[in-house]
């Protein structure tokens, strides 16, 4: 039997965790959901990410890549820190399969402004897909605080679709990650 490449390898190893995605969320969400971060946001929405914090899509931990974390904190105070934009997003169209919560309960999005590395509204955010950034999770989904940005990021990395958090639905997901979400629970 031949060697795989170590590229190979890597790639294998890339498309098990991917496809194994769903159905770890799927477990946590069986089970009551994810455990909430220790450390909430600072009051100026910075991330304040320990070492055992996970992300309720993948089983991640945030802290190991902080520089392409972000947030999400419910009404109730909770807060679940992500390992990038993808799962955010991710736990944003389906909250009852990753949380096991309805969307009604999500109070805040936090996400890091691709430049600058500051906390921004990720409801506000400019969001770029298909770029030549890769995350922890592969090809990165890039937040832009300010859509006056967009021009330089997409004339140094390219991008093929920019939308809104308003925007994001099932078939935009589909589109950007070529993936199905799993079905939504009943609320």
């Amino acid at each position: 039997m031949k060697c795989l490449s170590r590229s190979r390898q890597w790639m294998v190893a890339i498309l098990v965790t991917v496809a194994l995605i769903p159905l770890h969320g799927a477990a946590l969400a069986a089970e009551g959901g994810p455990v909430p971060a220790l450390k909430p946001l600072s009051a100026d929405g910075q991330m304040v990410l320990s070492e055992s914090d996970r992300c309720p899509v993948c089983a991640m931990f945030p802290a190991k890549r902080p520089q392409t974390a972000a947030a999400m904190t419910l009404k109730n105070g909770e807060t679940f820190y992500f390992c990038g934009n993808g799962c955010l997003l991710r736990s944003w169209l389906r909250p009852t399969v990753y949380l096991g919560k309805p969307q009604t309960e999500i109070d805040r999005l936090v996400v890091r402004d691709y430049f600058s590395g500051r906390p921004v509204d990720g409801r506000t955010a400019t969001w770029v897909a298909g770029s030549d950034v890769v995350g922890p999770m592969g090809p990165a989904i890039i937040a832009l605080g300010d859509a006056s940005q967009l021009d330089t990021f997409k004339s140094r990395h390219g991008g093929k679709t920019v939308f809104t958090l308003d925007q994001v639905d099932d078939a935009l997901w589909k589109k950007i990650s070529r993936r199905e979400l799993p079905a939504s629970k009943t609320e």
